[in-house]
């Protein structure tokens, strides 16, 4: 084998591999052994047909694509270690010539941190403030859940909600076709189209009203965008919301005796919850202003990753069972999604690298007692002890506990560095330069 390396942007390194005559025979002879195992020749058994006549039945392509990917595997650890690179995931591979083989390989490596000055950056925390009106917004929330629909003798209002029959047609094709249906009269809804809305509002129970829509350009299936739409409205009923007494009734409602206590509690949420979205926003400042006066680089594949991962999560957060289940209902392309996911990627990435990097600087451990302590708090709030506690005795979900209260241990680092309330470094902490991969400029002939 003959190997080149060289350090290429993005924490990458270039590896050129070339497989030398007798290796790439040695391969061709363990992949005709393998496919000749494999295939079933008139008046032979399996694996003992001459090399020609194997090769004429499965192909001399199918010969060489097995020995080129038996080969690869051993030729990459050998060219690695030749180059000392220690990669943190798979690489890119293309295969520049076929025989002999050459690899052009693109090789990840760690990425690099530095968090500069890190201990002087400051934040000021938001005031926290909850008031009167935020609970009563709070309480009148809860009474629309409460909220009963009861029939109304009067016309459609927006707010209300319609018992309707609805056909609709495009081009003569059917289009929409529900009967019965519950539809909330929302103003500027753009369901099922835009001016839907607006279109059947003061209709009365049982009136019939014929309409035309135009479907937006911008519309997920693109041979309708633009096109007129005939619908056909026939309003069932009209019901409203039937809010209930703000009073203990309600509160009762919730499992609290008055509504005093009930105010009392949702007080208490509001605050919690400002609390902790200020400390959200606090950490946020703080990790922009680490990102702004360090440095943080990373391999592209990490990106990729990680909106592979957030496209996964935006999918069943909709219901999708499959990402290609949801692309079919989406408005955009796979390519208009990942532009838009891309940004929100590389900021989880960078903050995940700013904290792993800030943990280990600051000398932030978790101990076997730490997470024995963690499975006796969940064990606590479970039903079936026995069988919650199975699960977390796995090293899986113990490296998964210790993972979580690393984390959080770091964010409230953070949050006490950036009010100015942090001690002095640890003697034990980690030095703060850069975590990065060697440079490479080398040739193994």
């Amino acid at each position: 084998m003959k190997s080149t390396a060289k350090t290429i942007e993005h924490c990458q390194a270039e590896l050129h591999i070339e497989a030398e005559q007798p290796e790439y025979e040695a391969a061709q002879t363990e992949a005709f052994k393998y496919l000749a195992g494999r295939v079933e020749i008139p008046g032979f058994r399996k694996g003992k047909a001459p090399r020609p006549l194997v090769e004429k039945h499965v192909g001399r392509d199918a010969v060489v694509e097995e020995a080129i990917e038996r080969l690869f595997p051993d030729l990459y650890e050998e060219a690695l270690t030749t180059h000392d690179l220690h990669p943190i995931t798979t690489p890119h591979v293309h295969l520049e010539e076929r025989e002999p083989p050459v690899f052009l390989v693109v090789v990840p490596l760690e990425p690099e941190v530095e968090l500069g000055d890190y201990r002087s950056v400051r934040v000021t925390p938001e005031e926290v403030s909850v008031t009167d009106e935020h609970v009563l917004s709070a309480l009148d929330r809860m009474r629309e859940s409460q909220a009963v629909l009861v029939p109304a003798e009067r016309p459609l209002r927006f707010g209300d909600f319609a018992s309707i029959d609805v056909k609709a047609t495009v081009d003569g094709q059917p289009f929409l076709d529900h009967k019965a249906v519950t539809y909330e009269v929302v103003a500027k809804s753009p369901m099922p189209l835009p001016g839907f809305p607006e279109a059947i509002v003061e209709m009365s129970g049982g009136e019939s009203k014929d309409l035309s829509l135009t479907i937006p350009e911008d519309f997920r299936v693109t041979e309708l965008a633009g096109k007129e739409c005939a619908c056909s409205v026939t309003v069932q009923q009209v019901r409203e919301k039937e809010l209930p007494e703000l009073g203990d009734g309600m509160a009762q409602a919730f499992g609290f005796d008055t509504l005093e206590a009930l105010r009392e509690r949702v007080g208490a949420d509001l605050e919690l919850n400002a609390r902790n979205q200020a400390r959200t926003a606090l950490i946020h400042k703080a990790l922009e202003a680490i990102t702004a006066q360090g440095h943080v680089d990373f391999p592209p594949v990490l990106e990729e990753r990680e909106i592979d991962d957030l496209l996964a999560g935006e999918a069943k957060r909709y219901g999708y069972k499959t990402v290609e289940d949801y692309l079919q209902m989406a408005s955009k392309s796979m390519e208009e999604i990942r532009v838009d996911l891309r940004p929100l990627a590389h900021e989880r990435i960078v903050n995940g690298l700013i904290l792993s990097r800030l943990a280990k600087t600051e000398g932030i451990e978790i101990a076997d007692n730490d997470v024995d302590s963690r499975v006796e708090e969940l064990l606590a709030e479970a039903q079936d002890k026995n069988r919650v506690r199975e699960i977390l005795a796995t090293p899986q979900m113990r490296e998964s506990l210790a993972d979580r209260l690393r984390t959080n241990r770091t964010l409230d680092r953070l949050v006490a560095i950036a009010t100015g309330e942090a001690d002095a470094v640890p003697e034990t902490a980690t030095d703060t330069g850069a975590a990065s991969a060697p440079e490479v400029e080398d040739t193994n002939g």
